[in-house]
Formats: C-alpha cells, sequence, structure tokens
C-alpha cells in the first residue's frame, strides 16, 4: 500500500542531537513526501507552543499531535480537533500534591506552559543543550499560583522531573489511583495523561478521519510515549538511539536522528528513491 501520512516524534527522533535543528535533508524528505500528496504530523510530548519552532522549520506540516497525544491541532483551519484531557478536578488535585513536594513541574494547559513560581530550583539538567532549555523557559507561563492560574481547566498532560525514590512513590500512587497513564519521554521525566490519551489514538482517529488505513501510515519514535504509535502504523520504525519498548513496539528499524535516519527512510519507503 501507498505511504499516505507520515507521523514524527520530536526529540531523539525528528530533530537533530541539538533538539533544536531539523536538517536540511530531512525538511526536503519530508517536503518531497508532502508535494506528492502526502500528509505529515508531527507527534510529541511538547505543549503547542513549545513546537512553534519546530513548525517554521517545516511550515507544510499538517497537523501537530502534542503533549502525548492529549491534543491534536489542526495547522491549516488553525484549531484544535482533538482533546482527552485529565478532569480539573484531578489537575487541581495533583497541583496541590506537587505544590508539597520539593520537585519541578510542569502543567499544559490549552496548548501552553504553566510553571509555579520558584519550583525553577529543583530543576536540574541532565545533559539537556542550553539552547533548548532556553527555548523551553521562553515558552512557561510562570504563575504566582499555578493553582489559581489554571482554575477549571482540565491538563493536557502533566510533567513531573528528576523525582528521588521516596517522591516517586507519592506521586505515582496518586497518579495511578486517580487512572493517569504514566509514559516517558525523556530520561528523568514521568509524564501523566487522561486514560486514552496516547500518540497511537491520536494517529489512529487522524487516518480514521482521512480514510487513510493503519496499512498507510508511517510512524517514527525513540522512545516508550512512541510506543503505541508505532504498533498501530505498519510502517513504523525506531531510531537506532530509541530505548527497548519503543523498539520492541516497531516493525523496522531506523538510522539515529543524527544520521538523518527519518529523512533516509522516508526517501527509500515514501518516495522509493
Amino acid at each position: 500500500m501507498a505511504i499516505k501520512i507520515i507521523a514524527t516524534d520530536l526529540d531523539g527522533t525528528l530533530m537533530a542531537p541539538d533538539h533544536i535543528t531539523v536538517t536540511p535533508r530531512t525538511k526536503q524528505a519530508l517536503l518531497d513526501a508532502h508535494e506528492k500528496g502526502i500528509k505529515v504530523a508531527v507527534a510529541t510530548g511538547r505543549a503547542l507552543n513549545f513546537t512553534e519552532g519546530v513548525t517554521k522549520q517545516i511550515p507544510f506540516a499538517d497537523y501537530v499531535i502534542c503533549s502525548n497525544g492529549a491534543s491534536v491541532y489542526d495547522r491549516n483551519n488553525q484549531k484544535f480537533i482533538y482533546t482527552n484531557l485529565v478532569s480539573s478536578e484531578i489537575t487541581a488535585q495533583a497541583i496541590e500534591l506537587l505544590k508539597t513536594l520539593p520537585v519541578y513541574y510542569n502543567i499544559y494547559v490549552d496548548g501552553g506552559i504553566y510553571v509555579q513560581k520558584g519550583s525553577e530550583k529543583y530543576f536540574e539538567n541532565t545533559g539537556l543543550p542550553t539552547v533548548f532549555l532556553e527555548e523551553f523557559a521562553s515558552k512557561l507561563t510562570v504563575c504566582d499560583d499555578i493553582s489559581a492560574s489554571t482554575c477549571g481547566k482540565g491538563a493536557e498532560l502533566i510533567d513531573v522531573f528528576y523525582v528521588n525514590d521516596e517522591q516517586k512513590k507519592i506521586i505515582f500512587d496518586f497518579f495511578e489511583s486517580n487512572g493517569l497513564v504514566l509514559t516517558s519521554a525523556l530520561a528523568g521525566v514521568v509524564s501523566a495523561t487522561a486514560v486514552g490519551a496516547d500518540k497511537g489514538t491520536a494517529l489512529g482517529g487522524l487516518c480514521k478521519i482521512m480514510d487513510i488505513g493503519a496499512d498507510e501510515a508511517m510512524a517514527f519514535g525513540d522512545a516508550s510515549n512512541d510506543s503505541t504509535m508505532l504498533k498501530y502504523a505498519y510502517y513504523s520504525f525506531a531510531m537506532e538511539n530509541g530505548d527497548d519498548i519503543c523498539k520492541a513496539s516497531a516493525r523496522f528499524a531506523a538510522p539515529s536522528n543524527a544520521e538523518d535516519g527519518v529523512a533516509q527512510m522516508v526517501e527509500k519507503y515514501a518516495l522509493n528513491k
């Protein structure tokens, strides 16, 4: 079957190792595919506002699956076409719990990233490039009172960073007792979303809208939060630099993101070069 949609994760997959750059070869491969009539979607754990640096580089991208699949944004019509949120009640309870702990956390709401003022002192950089962190910081809404700023709103995603074992048990027990799903896009970061809010469900929903079969979908990823998307798409590729869960979920292997792995596989399978 011909490929009709390409969905790709960002960090560790589409992006170069700096987490900022889409290389010229990768941009060209995706542009050639798009001009051939193939839809292009980025699928990420990032909030919508933190994908702007990517979509400026690939402005032809049709969709953004963001917050690990909790929302889908139609870039051509400039609107969200799907959301699956943590309830406002559980979001509020999670915030009250996290405010009592010495941890850094983010709450994704309405396509943005909210953070409690003062919690940044608990952030630890475990190897992310400075330029990436500066871009990330520029997208944050820093709140004097995050509870008031997010009152009545359901979270797309709740990120908790670098917790110790004691903190992990407290936080995980809360998330799991409230039926939230835990995944990870980066080492040391745990993300909680509503049940069914995952990249595979979001991609499957997009394909259904466009009458595209799973056997006509191509997907790329490197981490456990990509696994549902890789299980859904027939042309599913785990990056060489991916984790074991990701690799077990994919049908095929791609070279690493440092080797333009996405471009190589798009050229081979979608463009038949």
